[in-house]
């Protein structure tokens, strides 16, 4: 009798020591600064998976990790890939002035808007896949990061067969091995790969021209716009992009966009009656486009938007 309780105490401690390394799996295996995300990609030969998140203060970020990010099934499927960091951004700001420089800067330098968003990067920062929350299995979104690291992987093999490769035919395998990414993250991290493509195919045969040269002139502005904003010139952020406007030939919801820029600019210069001016013109362009919604709400709040920087 005594052998048998002995047995089944030893089997009810090795059940709870399995609980609790899959528990301290679910959530210790999350780094949470990227300083120690990334010297694990570098030690492992891993690639890095950047959750944006503010738990705290945006229910659908607690849904996603309880409900998959934090689901033992998820990690076991991505971290022999990936190296796994959660930034969190509080709704009240109250970090480290070190920590909440650093989470800026990796805000901005991944054009990071909103919250839940999934950025998957090499170990050297660059980018290759985007994703945020879905209502699917913690399985099935483990199996969609799974399928972008494959193709990202897949576009490093086509980088290879073009070394080998000139003209136009160099020019359509690194156009392949360029990743699926918004306009933004493309023109900041493979803008040298979009400009040889361009030299490449001087005769434009690909048709990708006018394209890339759009968004490697929006990086050029919103570069520019973050120079100028560090020294607080909202006259010449106005000017810069009226600019913009003019060089581009905007329209549309792209020129609406660019004047909500110059309506956030123009608070900030202090000239309200010109924000305000900006804001009425936004919405006479088209007031059911989802800028010219944001501009009609900015003029019934009486406010406008407070720009740190470009955004559109």
């Amino acid at each position: 009798m005594i052998r048998c309780r002995f047995v089944h105490l030893c089997a009810l401690f090795v059940l709870l020591i399995g609980l609790s390394r899959r528990e301290s799996l679910a959530v210790g295996v999350w780094h949470r600064d990227y300083a120690s995300g990334l010297a694990e990609a570098k030690a492992e030969g891993k690639s890095l998976m950047l959750v944006f998140t503010g738990t705290d203060w945006i229910e659908i970020c607690g849904k996603f990790y309880d409900e998959i990010l934090g689901d033992p099934a998820f990690i076991e499927l991505v971290s022999a890939k990936f190296a796994l960091v959660k930034l969190e951004y509080p709704k009240d700001s109250l970090l480290p002035r070190s920590e909440l420089a650093e989470k800026a800067l990796l805000r901005d330098a991944y054009r990071v808007r909103g919250f839940p968003t999934v950025l998957l990067t090499d170990a050297a920062g660059r980018p290759f896949g985007i994703n945020g929350y879905q209502p699917i299995s913690a399985k099935e979104y483990a199996e969609q990061i799974l399928e972008i690291k494959a193709a990202h992987e897949g576009g490093m093999a086509m980088v290879e067969q073009a070394a080998s490769l000139s003209g136009i035919e160099r020019a359509r395998a690194l156009v392949k091995s360029l990743p699926d990414l918004p306009d933004a993250l493309l023109a900041r991290f493979f803008g040298k790969e979009l400009r040889e493509i361009l030299d490449l195919d001087a005769r434009d045969e690909l048709t990708l021209r006018d394209r890339f040269q759009r968004i490697l002139a929006d990086e050029a502005y919103e570069r520019e716009i973050q120079t100028l904003l560090r020294e607080k010139k909202w006259d010449e952020m106005i000017a810069l992009t009226d600019r913009q406007i003019a060089d581009r030939k905007l329209a549309g919801e792209a020129l609406q966009g660019a004047l909500l820029n110059r309506a956030g600019f123009e608070r900030r210069a202090g000239r309200e009656q010109d924000c305000e001016a900006t804001l009425r013109r936004i919405v006479s362009l088209d007031a059911e486009s989802g800028v010219g919604k944001e501009a009609a709400r900015l003029l019934e709040a009486g406010t406008a938007p407070a720009k740190d920087a470009s955004t559109r």
